[in-house]
């Protein structure tokens, strides 16, 4: 909070009526944070929004979540990793999404064809009428 300009050094500063106005939170609701004491998910939130501070940093440092919470694997997120850094092909980008097998060949088609022509084709409603039908 002093890196956002409260000066929280002491009760009489002045920092936490400032930032009980700026925040919208309380006077006592400031003093349970400040004072360790636990406090609301929506009381950091309304802190996160007020003061830009990001609310994973408020939530590690409340205890309320530790960056091990934060840290998941691309499993777990639901994400691929390309480690290499090369481009994935039409079949690995289907696979990933989840586009059914028997639907790979077909998007990987429209993935190669829409490259090919680009984004400047001017006929874009005869192509979306032709993926209709």
């Amino acid at each position: 909070m002093t890196d956002k300009g409260y000066d929280l050094s002491s009760e009489r500063s002045g920092g936490r009526a400032k930032l009980a106005r700026d925040t919208g939170l309380s006077a006592s609701i400031i003093a349970r944070l400040m004072s360790g004491q636990q406090v609301s998910y929506e009381t950091l939130l309304a802190l996160a929004r007020s003061t830009g501070i990001p609310v994973m940093e408020l939530l590690i440092r409340t205890g309320k979540a530790t960056e091990a919470d934060f840290s998941l694997s691309d499993e777990e997120f639901g994400q691929i990793g390309v480690q290499s850094g090369k481009r994935l092909t039409p079949e690995e980008v289907a696979a990933a999404a989840g586009v059914p097998e028997e639907d790979q060949a077909w998007f990987a088609t429209m993935v190669r064809r829409i490259r090919r022509r680009g984004t400047g084709d001017s006929d874009s409603a005869a192509g979306g009428a032709a993926a209709e039908g």
